[in-house]
């Protein structure tokens, strides 16, 4: 007779050898690569955020791009865009089945409008990125990229002072309530602030809060960074400036020692980068600007010195000199100061008066192995390229919503140097995305601006750009049955 363990055993032996029979029958596809202990393969799902959208005499417009081979047929995948509710999704606003293509739709209107759930599976997964841009009454725009959940998230450059309209949104879009801690730093250090803890996100829902509503106003609250940490659950979390220069979407950004800043437009008529240093050690950081020409020191404004625990700002001006550039902070070397992780952002004036505000971020990722923008139209659109080490090349295609084919230019990068480059758009015209692929050389680091003018008002957006997340690194497994042995 077989004992149970015994019994127990050859089950769980049968259990493994159908296992490793499956990764015999299956192994990679040709969308994936083998690369040491792992393997690149295309992702399969693809989940994205939009805030709620903002309220404005132009309204707000979402823009859906699905960068895929556009000889995947439709019924291998597909994209959707989705309002938020308490029940979870509701009817789809928009979707997009055609893949290597792009479309758009309008918010609801309302003030209150939800927030929009972003997914996408099989051939439509890859890449799929989504662009969301707001027309106010006075013509200034506001643009950002609905993002994944996450569970830490770093603003840097927010204000509550007066002439600002600051609001944080925190969304949910899991089934059950989220928890969140929000600690905000300005030139003293962390402010006190026993309104930001224990903040509950509901389930399928946006909790949002007035920056302003939650710092007293004897505090000082200009240049502030903002930290949005969750304990339980996912959330997606956004923060929007409204001032009298204009108003934009802040970017969320992440540690580290040393801070790229790509897509500082040549036109800058003002610029104010903020360094926030959380840490125990004070940071003393070298600024250099990769200008159109090379590397160059700024004059006047070559370091920034933090002390630790607080946040600092310093007044660029109109640093770019009429030449596009990219920002980069290192660590000072010789000072005897060790290199800290700081979070750093940059507030951008364009136009003066009669012009708008965007935001950068520090810590942008290169465009890696792709990157896609979404939402773009001829003449308005502009790509602000950086090779940040040797010289590079890098191709842009624009694609359109039909998935035809696209419109393709190749771009030369000399070695620390910004080309800004007007994205052409595809036949047929209209609303379409675009993706930059390296050719050679590299890292490239890349920004994309949206630019309109009305009358004597400008009004423009800059999003940084980073790889798309098309493909994902697994386990490489492989068959060895000795692991079933004794």
């Amino acid at each position: 007779m077989i004992s149970r363990t015994t019994q127990s055993l050859l089950g769980a032996v049968a259990v493994l050898a159908i296992a490793v029979g499956v990764a015999e029958a299956h192994p990679p596809t040709s969308q994936a690569a083998v690369s040491g202990t792992t393997v690149r393969t295309a992702v399969q799902n693809t989940a994205l955020v939009c805030p709620p959208p903002l309220q404005g005499g132009g309204g707000t417009v979402y823009s859906l791009a699905v960068p895929g081979s556009p000889s995947a047929t439709s019924t291998s995948g597909g994209a959707v865009l989705s309002p938020l509710t308490a029940q979870g999704t509701a009817q789809a606003l928009v979707q997009q089945s055609a893949i290597g293509g792009s479309t758009t739709a309008k918010a609801a209107a309302g003030a209150k409008a939800p927030a929009l759930s972003a997914t996408a599976n099989g051939a439509a997964a890859p890449g799929f990125t989504v662009q969301q841009t707001t027309t106010s009454t006075d013509h200034t725009l506001s643009g950002t990229g609905c993002t994944a959940p996450g569970t830490d998230f770093w603003f840097v450059g927010a204000d509550s002072d007066k002439s600002s309209s600051d609001y944080i949104e925190l969304t949910n879009t899991e089934d059950t309530a989220s928890d969140a801690d929000i600690h905000i730093f300005n030139s003293a250090g962390e402010v006190e602030n026993s309104q930001a803890a224990n903040l509950d996100i509901p389930a399928n829902g946006t909790l949002s809060l007035s920056l302003a509503g939650l710092l007293s106003p004897f505090n000082t609250n200009t240049s502030l960074a903002v930290h949005v940490v969750v304990h339980t659950g996912r959330i997606a979390a956004a923060l929007h400036e409204q001032s009298g220069n204009g108003d934009d979407w802040l970017p969320a950004t992440t540690l580290g020692t040393t801070q790229i800043i790509p897509g500082l437009p040549a036109d800058v008529t003002d610029a104010t980068l903020v360094v926030d240093d959380t840490g125990a050690t004070d940071a003393d950081l070298n600024i250099q600007l990769a200008s159109e020409t090379g590397w160059i020191t700024p004059a006047g404004h070559e370091s920034i010195q933090v002390k630790a625990g607080t946040a600092s700002s310093v007044d660029l001006g109109a640093i770019t000199h009429g030449e596009a550039a990219a920002l980069r902070l290192t660590p000072a070397s010789g000072t005897g100061v060790p290199a800290v992780p700081v979070v750093a952002g940059i507030q951008v004036v364009r136009g003066g008066g009669s012009g708008d505000i965007g935001y950068l971020a520090g810590d942008a990722a290169p465009i890696g192995q792709r990157a896609t923008v979404a939402g773009n139209t001829a003449g308005d659109s502009t790509l602000l390229l950086t090779a940040t080490g040797t010289a590079a090349t890098v191709k842009v295609s624009s694609i359109g919503a039909s998935g035809g084919t696209p419109t393709v230019q190749n771009v030369s990068i000399q070695a620390g140097s910004t080309v800004s480059v007007a994205l052409k758009a595809p036949p047929g015209g209209g609303t379409f995305a675009a993706t930059i692929e390296p050719v050679s050389g590299g890292p490239v680091h890349a920004a994309r601006m949206i630019s309109r003018k009305s009358g004597s008002s400008l009004g423009f957006t800059i999003q940084e750009v980073s790889d798309d997340h098309s493909t994902v690194q697994i386990p490489h497994v492989v068959q060895d049955g000795s692991v079933v042995l004794p």
